[in-house]
């Protein structure tokens, strides 16, 4: 008996060591739970308890089996959750997403933009391209991080309309315009793709946060969808998960489950770096959003035509997308109105981006131009989305969203280029844009890059 009673104490004390004040303060100290008033009253209540169980077992000459098993099976739990707590404290430890370059600047292991070295593969019955990250994380060539002797970087920062969406990279509008300078006289040019798709003006000020002094760029050119960009300032805001709600019980429950072991979640796929086949996880996730469809939602989807729809079914269409046709059907109307106070809100926010990242650049001693990258609604280009689209000619002729871009542009005293007007002389009108995907194509990018090479050239940002 004394022999159990010493191995009781023993586990006792194991479990204080990993559960008590001390122990919460290293582990969770930098993630939201540390502010939970529940997680700190139990991680003081563990060590008090296990204090007065000690104190008990002492004391008793003998205990009852159904007790020594109730301690003994407690602590035991107890112990074997603090012990994974701990490794995964150690793995964040040992795998930190930051180390420092030979030049003193600070690279980002997990990836600029992307988890470096990753491949994503997408096919549908519009393109099928690969996206290759390399291992700076951009979906872009390898890249010397210091600059050579002589060479103008370019840095281009945006969202699906930057990265290339649709099109292998070489036929990005950053790409095509790189060969478009160089085959104009510019060789000593190197153009970078920063973009990533789904992103908007606080993401964009976020990578170049990273990016820009890192890879120190003597011009930066961020390309802001037409519309879209604005949109996404408020609908994310809509979207956005309440930060820091500790209070909530499935938040707490959820956030604390990966602060213990989030880290697991990423070492088991540090190293993956197999191709994504994105048109099977596009069609699963599409048929859940479509299964939870309820009341309005459920009757706005009938609306779509049946190529629509059957695209979304089979995954040839992005959730994105569906998203927005869904939830969003007026997000035009909406934001091409400059008064409406969804429109004023969102121009604030995009006013603010926009001057961090003048900062960001004038920091780093780079020039910064915004480009208005164009939308198929008000350029008069053919693309198949909702049965809104009979209104896309009226927004050709009352676009006010380029007023408004053109506004923030010169508010910051930043040199500004407009797609519009070239795209809407393009005679043929369903020749630059997927007819459903909506993104511009191979051809579409090469008036964008041709269009920006032109004004670079023209205004004299180069030298031969």
């Amino acid at each position: 008996m004394k022999n159990s009673k010493n191995v009781l104490l023993f586990f006792i004390s194991i479990l204080i060591l990993f559960w008590n004040p001390l122990s919460f303060h290293l582990y969770y100290s930098s993630h939201e739970v540390f502010e939970s008033k529940v997680l700190n009253f139990l991680f003081w209540l563990i060590p008090i308890g296990g204090m007065l169980a000690i104190l008990y077992v002492r004391r008793q000459k003998s205990l009852s089996q159904k007790t020594e098993s109730l301690i003994f099976n407690g602590a035991y739990i107890g112990i074997i959750l603090g012990f994974l707590i701990l490794i995964n404290f150690l793995i964040g430890v040992f795998t930190a997403p930051e180390k420092e370059s030979a030049a003193g600047r600070v690279i980002k292991s997990d990836g600029l933009i992307f988890k470096p070295k990753s491949v994503a593969v997408y096919k549908t019955v519009e393109f099928d391209y690969t996206a290759t990250i390399n291992s700076l994380g951009l979906r872009n060539k390898e890249v010397e991080i210091e600059k050579a002797e002589g060479i103008y970087r370019i840095l281009c920062f945006g969202d699906s309309w930057t990265f290339g969406w649709g099109v292998n990279i070489e036929f990005s509008w950053p790409m095509q315009m790189e060969n478009y300078l160089k085959e104009n006289g510019y060789t000593h040019v190197e153009v970078i793709n920063c973009g990533q798709g789904g992103q908007f003006t606080t993401t964009y000020k976020q990578f170049m946060a990273d990016a820009v002094p890192l890879l120190k760029p003597d011009l930066v050119l961020v390309g802001v969808l037409q519309l879209d960009d604005l949109a996404q300032l408020f609908e994310n805001k809509l979207l956005a998960e309440p930060k820091g709600d500790v209070n909530n019980p499935k938040y707490l429950i959820r956030s604390f489950l990966m602060a213990s072991f989030g880290n697991y979640l990423k070492l088991m796929s540090r190293d993956d770096s197999s191709a994504i086949n994105i048109q099977a996880v596009w069609e699963a996730d599409n048929k859940g959003l479509i299964k939870d469809f309820k009341g309005l939602r459920k009757l706005r989807f009938t609306t779509l035509t049946d190529t629509i729809q059957t695209l979304f079914k089979t995954g040839n269409l992005n959730p994105g997308l569906l998203n927005n046709y869904i939830d969003f059907p007026d997000r035009v109307t909406i934001f091409n109105n400059p008064n409406h106070p969804a429109t004023l809100d969102a121009m604030q926010k995009m006013s603010d981006d926009v001057q961090e990242m003048k900062g960001i650049c004038e920091a780093n001693n780079a020039a910064l131009i915004f480009i208005n990258l164009p939308m198929n609604y008000f350029t008069g280009h053919k693309v198949e989305r909702m049965p809104s689209d009979v209104l896309n000619e009226y927004f050709k002729e009352n676009n006010r969203i380029d007023s408004i871009y053109s506004s923030i542009a010169f508010a910051h005293q930043l040199p500004y280029v407009e797609l519009t007007e070239h795209f809407k002389k393009l005679k043929e009108k369903n020749a630059y844009f997927f007819k459903y995907d909506g993104h511009p194509n191979e051809r579409g990018y090469h008036e964008i890059a041709t269009e920006t090479g032109r004004y670079l050239v023209e205004n004299h940002y180069l030298k031969k």
